[in-house]
């Protein structure tokens, strides 16, 4: 038993080995100079630690184990000094890394010149806190070295020790997946890998018939010195699969389809496929190495992006799903031929792409379209992205409806799920007034040389909608046709944001416009401000601002852009005072007939919000108050626009004072007078009551005694102490507290619409209070809480996850959402201070 075991493991070693040199061949093959000399110098860049050489970190750890230069190391090396080489090869050093592995696309029939390299680095356990943030600085210095040779590499430090243990996680970014998934990223892990130095890996060379027992053949193994477990490196078996990962996963999956989504449509119907098995799921990897270690080779199951491929389409066979097999086939042939429309070199992976289009009987002009995917224009981009996201999302659907099944308790930490959620909320949830931002990976240019802004009033002969539409092209005769506009909004600012903020709309592009109100010249007005004041694109949202409220950071105000009264007076005034501009002439008309806001927020977000009529600008500085939120930071920009025909500038800054006035009273950056808060407006008179979640407005009679009046605040928070209970635990309510005291005051900053948020106070005693603000800002209290915490958030989440929240009845009533999940957070007293953080299952912040 034991000589049988033994040639098992030398067979195993020589087919990993092989497999090994296969990919890396592969890997090589067809890539730029750049590609090879990064990716063939990883290891040994790692190994030493010199001067000489990039990614040098003084005393960072270094030395990998049963490391052997390579021709290309030895050819390298002789590039260099002979002095600086001979020191290099005859220094001793510790080794600190037991192995360097690649995992990903790298080698596949979906790696292209655009493809990043994905690194594990495996060290050692016993390495100090010091010492692991050189090693990552060292990963950092060689990661902007490739970056200057136009590689992109990523690199994950790995102890296997704590890999192994299931809630270790490192904290989630836009290349790590934290706590999201485990299992699946060790599937994709195996059925990937290339060794590029060190140690080999264990799983790879043992076959069990059951993954689950993994770790009792590897036990028994070493018991009986068969091997020795300091000549591996092991993440462990596949046996512990469970369904609590596939809701992290799904929502991992749907995030990097921010980014890459055809790849990220690929992988998440794998993960309903896999659901579809379970419990009985056979993972990739494990196929994979049952093929590998009893000799059938096949070229295909060496590739795991085609092993995707045939396990997605058998299970949409399975489903007679004929439309979404179609279009997975196109997203693995557009994330394979990334580079083709400018890079067409014949290669192993056209010749194999070409087999398999063939397979398919595509026709030759639908080959020729997806060829040229990066050059297309916007009507294939919205077609595109609306498939994409119906697609992701149907999976994501499928998976919420398998949590549902199997009561599965998301494994996902807090700290993780709220930063996750947030962005997928950002990213594909669909609000009024949010500007949809198509996703700039489909194409690389969407400009326009032309486009057509059309205006249809109600009550027309048009059979289209009242409105504004736009066309990508000049005017035409038949440019109203109802296929051939582009897109739609009933405002004009939110239709212009749209074309700019997603690329339409550039400094060369030739505007027209056919409207009864708006002249050419005033579009091309507001469209230069808006290029002038707000850019295009900025730096993605860090996690850090993920976790405030989002607040408003960059603010355009509009005014008079699409209703503008002053064009219709018949005289002028020679002298105007500012209040004049807004009850003018004997018919006290407001010369202020539109408000239009565009602000993007925090976290990127571009909103818009118009307002139109007499009341236009106390709605707008109504609504604009209570977006903003004392203690916040003070927008970074504010610029009032206006386009009159008369009074121009008079309106222009009477607007300005009034929102500046607005936003620093908001902020606590200045004071409310006591006596100068009143505005007449279209003969009207109206007291400003500025409080502490926004501005709340009353008409008055009698101008001289405007605080006397009772006011009833539409903006304020309604606090109500209510007695409903969450799960498990029944929470005494006291309800002794002064109005005042009732909630933390730091809690308003940290107020977002849209979400559902738990605060979490600890009490003396070790009971908590938790303090709950509803999607629409309500508060809730419950006090003296007791249990575990970390057991009511895996519940709430449990709840959520299978439909929602009804805020309306009972807090844990269930219906339908999306990517509003729960918040958390935890309420700290530091000296006088209440400090508000992520809350974190291991209690520290």
């Amino acid at each position: 038993m034991e000589y049988f075991l033994k040639y098992d493991l030398e067979f195993a070693k020589q087919q990993v080995s092989d497999l090994d040199r296969f990919r890396t061949i592969r890997a090589l093959s067809g890539a730029s100079e750049e590609f090879q000399h990064v990716f063939q110098l990883i290891s040994l860049l790692l190994h030493f630690n010199t001067p000489h050489l990039p990614g040098y970190i003084p005393d960072a750890p270094t030395g990998i184990c049963n490391f052997e230069l390579s021709p290309y190391h030895q050819n390298y090396l002789n590039s260099l000094p002979m002095d600086k080489a001979a020191s290099l090869l005859l220094s001793e050093r510790q080794a600190d890394i037991h192995g360097v592995y690649s995992m990903g696309s790298i080698s596949s029939i979906t790696q292209t010149a655009s493809s990043d390299i994905d690194i594990w680095i495996c060290h050692r356990a016993d390495l100090s806190a010091v010492q692991l943030q050189l090693l990552e600085q060292k990963a950092e210095a060689l990661k902007a070295w490739a970056k200057g040779q136009d590689v992109e590499i990523n690199f994950f430090p790995m102890d296997q020790n704590r890999f192994r243990c299931f809630r270790y996680a490192d904290q989630m970014s836009a290349e790590n997946c934290g706590s999201a998934q485990y299992m699946l990223l060790l599937d994709e892990f195996y059925r990937s890998v290339i060794r590029l130095a060190g140690k080999p890996l264990l799983w790879m060379h043992l076959l069990v018939t059951n993954e689950k027992d993994y770790e009792a053949e590897v036990t028994r193994l070493i018991g009986e010195k068969i091997i020795d477990p300091e000549q591996w490196v092991d993440f462990g078996g596949l046996g512990s699969f469970s369904a609590n990962e596939y809701f992290g996963a799904s929502l991992w999956q749907l995030y990097k389809g921010i980014d890459a989504p055809y790849k990220a449509a690929i992988k998440i119907l794998l993960l309903e496929s896999y659901s579809w098995e379970y419990p009985n799921t056979h993972l990739i990897a494990c196929d994979f190495k049952y093929h590998l270690l009893t000799d059938r080779t096949e070229n295909h199951l060496f590739d795991p992006y085609l092993a995707m491929l045939e396990r997605t389409t058998a299970y949409l066979l399975h489903q007679k799903d004929f439309k979404r097999l179609e279009f997975i086939r196109r997203c693995f042939y557009i994330k394979a031929t990334e580079d083709l429309w400018y890079n067409p070199k014949p290669s192993w992976r056209l010749d194999m792409l070409a087999d398999l289009v063939r397979s398919w009987q595509w026709s030759p002009a639908l080959v020729e379209e997806l060829n040229h995917r990066p050059l297309w224009k916007i009507k294939q981009v919205k077609a595109a992205y609306d498939s994409l996201v119906r697609v992701m999302m149907l999976s994501y659907r499928h998976l919420v409806q398998f949590a549902r099944k199997h009561k599965v308790n998301a494994s996902i930490a807090p700290k993780d799920i709220s930063i996750l959620t947030r962005k997928l909320y950002i990213a594909f949830e669909e609000l009024p007034g949010k500007v949809t931002l198509l996703n700039p990976q489909i194409s690389i240019d969407l400009s326009e040389p032309h486009l057509t802004f059309i205006e249809v009033e109600k009550g027309g002969s048009s059979a289209l909608k009242p409105g504004w539409y736009v066309v990508n092209r000049a005017p035409s005769i038949d440019e109203m046709g109802q296929s051939r506009y582009t897109e739609y909004n009933p405002n004009l600012h939110k239709l212009v944001a749209w074309a700019y903020f997603n690329g339409l709309l550039t400094a060369n592009t030739e505007l027209h416009i056919f409207s009864a109100n708006i002249s050419q010249e005033t579009l091309r007005e507001f469209v230069t401000d808006l290029r002038l004041f707000f850019p295009v694109s900025v730096p993605p949202a860090t996690n850090e601002e993920l976790n405030h409220p989002c607040e408003i950071r960059q603010l355009i105000v509009a005014v008079n852009l699409v209703s503008d009264p002053t064009k219709n007076l018949l005289q002028q005034k020679g002298s105007l005072q500012q209040r004049d501009l807004f009850n003018f002439g004997p018919e006290e008309e407001n010369l202020v007939g539109s408000i239009d806001l565009i602000y993007r927020n925090l976290w990127n977000e571009v909103r818009t919000l118009h307002f139109t009529g007499q009341n236009a600008i106390l709605l707008a500085l109504k609504v604009l108050s209570n977006k903003i939120y004392q203690g916040a930071a003070s927008p970074k920009s504010v610029h009032v626009v206006c386009y009159s025909q008369h009074y121009r500038r008079a309106l222009r800054n009477i607007v300005a004072i009034l929102v500046n006035k607005c936003i620093s009273i908001q902020l606590g950056t200045s004071q409310p007078s006591h006596t100068n808060n009143l505005l007449r407006v279209a003969g009207k008179n109206w007291a400003f009551f500025f409080e502490e979640r926004g501005i709340s407005l009353q008409e008055i009679d009698e101008v001289s005694a405007p605080q006397e009046r009772a006011l009833d605040s539409a903006l304020h928070r309604n606090i109500e102490e209510k007695t409903p209970q969450p799960p498990q635990s029944p929470p005494p309510t006291t309800s002794t507290d002064s109005a005042s005291k009732r909630y933390p005051a730091e809690i308003d900053s940290f107020a977002s619409e849209g979400f559902l948020q738990f605060f979490f106070e600890d009490n003396p005693d070790g009971s908590f209070n938790v303090y709950l603000l509803d999607e629409a800002n309500r508060i809730e209290i419950y006090r003296n809480c007791d249990g575990v915490k970390e057991q009511k958030i895996r519940e709430i989440n449990r709840i959520y996850n299978a439909s929602g929240i009804d805020r309306n009845n009972n807090p844990y009533k269930i219906i339908q959402r999306d990517f509003n999940y729960p918040q958390f957070y935890r309420l700290t007293e530091e000296g006088r201070e209440t400090r508000i953080s992520l809350f974190q299952s291991n209690g520290t912040e």
